[in-house]
């Protein structure tokens, strides 16, 4: 190494080597850098203190190519150790900069200050409140158990926001899936807005583009509230909705289906089975809905998976042909259950598997008959009893 090409940082030099003059530095790491001495026959050669665990840590400070963005100064950095390698992030030594993303100098500071400031009035601007609030009256059946659950699930303490997170920590549905298509189609029908003072890295906002993370932004009701207020959103009078049978049977139904696709991944998981559950998923368990409960579906689904593992086990087939043919299985299963009239007890929820808020809010709130929900076939004649 050419140390004559280098420039130190003498004024700043704190290193355990202050008691030596600056040509005797320059010796030792001449011979640290130039020569075959080991470190410990330069330590006895200068008399340096044992104490020293990595020599190259002590030597000042070279000044490099790259300025400050903020004072124009050269940074410096540590000298590397004989192997090439330095961990110290080059540094400015007049305002504290670092080369690094999450710098927390003065300057940075205030740039970051400005950055966030701009993206702010971006998103301000793109999810200005303009809309006008919906009449709750106006609300269809579907839009009144969505808000009452996303409610119970995500509004915050003082009642004015739902949180995006707190949707996912309180489970607002059975599923991840289930949540995006219930937040989905509240927005588009302005039943709720996103909150533009949502948390600046609940957005993500380029030059070109403005989007947002479904559940990291904070939403806004977007709904007239009656004398009652949000009370009214949060536990709606059921009077009101059970006598729309057929909207609350085909409630029902989609409750049944996510449930199962929950307990259904839980199994192939357990399992250890990779499984992404698709559209052939979903015909088959939307098929046993029309002839079973939940809880015989369970029941279907755990025997299914396990017929499978057990193939797997004792036989040559591959773990992804053994995971495939879960879902034919079930198919078949279903279909002799009902051709042969087997006796399906319904299954129970692990109690590990929390239950969501939405399933609560449809089960006990709206039809009012709790556990029966999971245990008897969706049927309009059980809706409003």
């Amino acid at each position: 190494m050419k140390l004559e090409t280098l420039s130190f940082d003498w004024d700043n030099y704190v290193g355990k080597l202050k008691s030596f003059d600056r040509s005797q530095i320059i010796s030792i790491m001449d011979d640290y850098y130039n020569s075959n001495l080991s470190v410990a026959k330069i330590i006895s050669k200068y008399s340096i203190s044992r104490g020293i665990r990595n020599l190259s840590k002590e030597f000042p400070l070279i000044y490099i190519e790259e300025k400050c963005p903020y004072d124009k100064s050269n940074l410096v950095r540590e000298m590397p150790s004989r192997n090439g390698n330095s961990t110290r992030i080059p540094k400015c030594t007049i305002c504290g900069h670092e080369l690094k993303r999450n710098c927390n100098c003065k300057g940075c500071q205030e740039k970051n200050r400005k950055i966030r400031e701009q993206k702010r009035k971006i998103i301000i601007s793109a999810y200005a409140l303009n809309t006008n609030k919906v009449k709750y009256e106006d609300l269809s059946v579907s839009s009144k158990i969505y808000l009452s659950a996303l409610l119970h699930a995500g509004l915050n303490d003082e009642a004015s926001k739902i949180s995006g997170e707190k949707i996912i920590e309180e489970k607002l549905s059975p599923t991840y899936e289930f949540d995006r298509i219930i937040l989905e189609h509240l927005l588009s029908e302005n039943i709720i807005l996103v909150d533009p003072m949502s948390p600046i890295e609940a957005f993500s906002v380029n030059d070109l583009s403005i989007a947002y993370y479904i559940f990291k932004v904070n939403y806004l009701i977007n709904v007239e509230d009656d004398s009652e207020g949000i009370d009214s959103l949060e536990y709606p009078d059921r009077s009101n909705i059970i006598q729309y049978k057929e909207e609350c049977l085909a409630m029902w139904k989609q409750i049944a289906l996510y449930e199962c696709l929950e307990y259904l991944v839980e199994q192939m998981r357990e399992a250890r089975f990779e499984f992404n559950p698709q559209k052939k998923t979903k015909l088959v368990i939307n098929h046993l809905i029309e002839e079973y409960s939940i809880g015989q579906i369970w029941n279907l689904i755990y025997g299914s998976v396990n017929h499978a593992a057990a193939w797997y086990q004792k036989s040559n087939v591959s773990k992804k042909h053994a995971a495939n043919s879960v879902i034919t299985i079930l198919n078949n299963r279903g279909d002799r259950a009902k051709a042969e009239n087997w006796k399906l007890n319904p299954y129970h929820r692990s109690y590990d598997n929390k239950l969501s808020q939405l399933s609560m809010v449809f089960f006990d709130s709206i039809l009012q008959i709790g556990s029966e929900g999971y245990e008897k076939k969706p049927s309009i004649n059980i809706i409003g009893q």
